[in-house]
């Protein structure tokens, strides 16, 4: 096993006992980001000398007796728009060209209380909206399984950077499926946890009542520990890895999804049915609310909020965006502010709907995205709003989401799934995506993308 692929728990426990350095982690995975990412461009900022400085510091403290946290020596990129005292936050925009954060953000200051140490910023699209783009002061990233294809978006450097092994965690955020998207389409595990639970102070502001924080990882038992992490609270432990009495939840008749779900997604979703019931858990089939209704009222919400926080900012200084950002900025414009304010009106109905609709099983099982990565640079400029998707669905209801890996295409594609639970249910969710991991690894589990 090589670093990059060890286990977080694994890694932080050898460098607790001084089996291996914090600072020889930290050199391999830089030397990992210079071979590799030029052809990715899955980071904006490298911190090279203040990784290392925090690895030194944190070796010293072990040296000298101290207890460390869960993350101790654990690699770690931060979406762009995140702030990291002492590096730049410009969120791959122009606009925002020398701004260099003061302060961590609260989540990022945790995880550095844990033990964990900041590589770098990681590629996004523009202020986490506008992309893939290819006129912005950095080039999209690109994913490792393909590097013409789409890697997900907008926490794209984050999927990039936990999949090609530039790092073993990573800090994203979801407005409509950000997380779960470049997860997904990376073959990495992405948790869009209950809205709430995680601070988003010292974060940008897309959609102020749709964004959420949460991390990136390579494995199920990552992903929680990070979780942990960033939720201040002493790392769990993993569920008993058995589906057997796992009861999912999946829509009838595909909740209207089924003319744009892609074959082999489609076969994706019915292994995962298939190994449940083989393993003497049990499917039940639920009445939704139609999948249109969360899908273009979430997108009211998240449009209009957009144009709130950035239109003026666009109109004002139009060079210094994206063309593909500006589009998008402005369209919310448009949107009445009755309109608005009824799709506000009727999230806590819906919500309230989705829950007690969900209530009889431990989650429910919907695609991670409709098709496998498509060429990036053919993406389609409102490719979140051509089709009612169920991503956005998680964040217009604040509910948990958490992507996992689910096999690959014939040409070698990352293919996924995502189950959402009721409120609170983010370790729930993450034993069942672990159990999958397990259970069937060859399927389940994220694979090497082979870079050398």
């Amino acid at each position: 096993m090589t670093l990059e692929t060890t286990r977080i728990r694994a890694l932080s426990a050898r460098v607790a006992a001084r089996e291996i350095s914090a600072m020889e982690v930290t050199a391999h995975f830089l030397d990992r980001i210079g071979r590799l990412d030029g052809s990715l461009a899955g980071m904006n900022v490298v911190a090279q000398e203040r990784a290392l400085a925090a690895a030194r510091v944190l070796d010293a403290r072990i040296a000298a007796g101290e207890t460390v946290g869960p993350l101790a020596g654990v690699p770690l990129s931060i979406k762009d728009i995140a702030d990291v005292a002492g590096l730049p936050s410009a969120g791959a925009s122009a606009s925002r060209a020398g701004r260099v954060a003061a302060a961590d953000a609260p989540v990022v200051s945790r995880m550095k209380a844990a033990g964990g140490i900041v590589l770098g910023k990681a590629n996004c699209h523009e202020l986490a909206f506008g992309g893939p783009s290819f006129d912005l002061p950095f080039p999209p990233a690109r994913n490792p399984w393909d590097t013409d294809r789409f890697p997900g978006g907008s926490s794209s450097g984050s999927g990039v950077t936990v999949a090609a092994g530039l790092c073993l965690g990573s800090l994203a955020t979801d407005t409509a499926g950000s997380i779960r998207l470049p997860a997904t389409m990376c073959g990495v595990f992405g948790l869009k946890p209950t809205r709430g639970l995680l601070p988003l102070d010292g974060i940008s502001v897309l959609a102020e009542t749709m964004d959420h924080v949460g991390p990136v990882a390579r494995t199920a038992d990552d992903t929680r520990i990070l979780f942990d992490a960033m939720a201040d609270r002493p790392a769990s432990r993993p569920g008993n890895g058995s589906l057997k009495g796992i009861r999912i939840g999946i829509p009838r008749d595909d909740w209207g999804e089924g003319a744009q779900i892609h074959p082999d997604v489609r076969a994706a979703r019915d292994a995962a049915l298939a190994l449940i019931e083989a393993e003497g858990g049990e499917i039940h089939m639920l009445d939704l609310p139609p999948l249109d209704d969360f899908h273009t009222l979430g997108t009211v919400v998240m449009m209009a909020e957009v144009a709130r926080e950035h239109a003026a900012a666009v109109r004002a200084n139009w060079d210094g965006f994206g063309a593909i950002f500006r589009a998008r900025a402005l369209v919310g414009e448009a949107i009445p502010p009755e309109d608005y304010a009824l799709a506000q009106r009727l999230r806590p109905v819906l919500t309230r709907r989705l829950i007690g609709d969900i209530a009889g099983v431990d989650a429910l099982l919907i695609p991670g995205a409709m098709t496998p990565p498509g060429p990036l640079a053919e993406m389609h400029p409102f490719y979140f709003m051509k089709d009612p998707i169920p991503n956005i669905v998680a964040n217009y209801t604040s509910l948990p989401a958490l992507a996992f890996p689910a096999g690959h295409t014939a040409e070698g594609l990352p293919v996924g799934l995502q189950i959402l639970g009721a409120p609170g249910t983010e370790h729930r969710l993450l034993d069942i995506a672990e159990a999958f991991e397990i259970t069937d690894p060859d399927r389940f589990a994220a694979r090497d993308p082979g870079l050398a």
